[in-house]
């Protein structure tokens, strides 16, 4: 029997969890995780996708990531697939690093991503390895605490906690402490429509293109593609706003999935298509 049918997005964020091979450990040194994450952070350049997020543990790992150019399973064939030769040269030792084919959750909404974030900066508190998030090395946690501008890409999340920066980061603190009691490891999508998408006949799905997908495609820089989710009211992003408004309308999204989309209310996007 061949493999499930995989659906993927331009712009599509993904929770994305590879396990060794029978338990095994995929890091056994801290100079292995190193170089993981210099994998991780040159092919973002190259490849297109920026990282919200990760942790990497003994034998797992978790990223939090979103597509732009090449598709995920590029991504991580690449990625696997060069550090697979990497320890396997290094222990010498031959066969699969990872347990099959990685896993990858489509997160649908926005909105589920600072838990998604905090579920897996727990990773080590729930193995039992430190007692905070902060005390782990291996993880993301460090930029957000300490507002890192790198490979991280740290703007969307924080400006889900305040617009002010230093608030931010103490919210951000106090949320880190709170148990993350969602199991995200289980889930086939994560938002409040992923019943309804996972539903969909292939066909369905490829029509109705994401949210982000569609705003992506109005021709947008990162950076006024931050400005626009963050609902910055710069003239010059007006033209992207209509254009991605408009659009998202002739894929059957409500002015309401709209406006929330780019941090505005169902009757802004009203009046913004009234005007122009």
């Amino acid at each position: 029997m061949g493999r499930p049918w995989r659906e993927e997005y331009k712009g599509g964020i993904y929770h994305v969890i590879a396990r060794g091979n029978n338990k095994e450990y995929v890091f056994k040194e801290s100079i292995d995780k190193g170089y993981f994450l210099k994998q991780l952070k040159e092919y973002s350049r190259g490849m297109e996708y920026r990282v919200y997020g990760y942790v990497l543990m003994d034998n797992h790992y978790h990223i939090i990531i979103q597509t732009h150019g090449k598709k995920l399973q590029e991504i991580m064939h690449q990625m696997n697939n060069k550090y697979s030769k990497y320890f396997n040269s290094k222990y010498k030792r031959v066969g699969h690093i990872f347990q099959g084919r990685y896993k990858a959750v489509l997160v649908q909404d926005e909105r589920y991503l600072l838990s998604l974030l905090r579920y897996i900066h727990q990773n080590p508190v729930k193995a039992h390895i430190c007692e905070s998030t902060d005390k782990y090395k291996w993880s993301s946690d460090i930029f957000y605490r300490n507002n890192i501008h790198s490979f991280i890409h740290i703007d969307i999340i924080m400006d889900m906690l305040s617009k002010d920066r230093e608030e931010a980061i103490k919210k951000y603190k106090e949320y880190m402490e709170q148990e993350e009691e969602t199991d995200y490891d289980s889930m086939k999508a994560v938002g409040e429509e992923a019943y309804q998408i996972l539903c969909m006949t292939r066909k369905q799905v490829e029509r109705r293109k994401r949210l982000d997908e569609i705003l992506i495609e109005t021709g947008v820089n990162e950076e006024e593609y931050k400005l626009i989710k963050a609902g910055k009211r710069k003239m010059d992003l007006t033209k992207y706003k209509v254009k991605y408004a408009k659009e998202a309308l002739n894929h059957k999204y409500t002015y309401k999935e709209i406006g929330n989309n780019i941090a505005m209310s169902d009757t802004g996007i009203r009046n913004l298509l009234r005007r122009n």
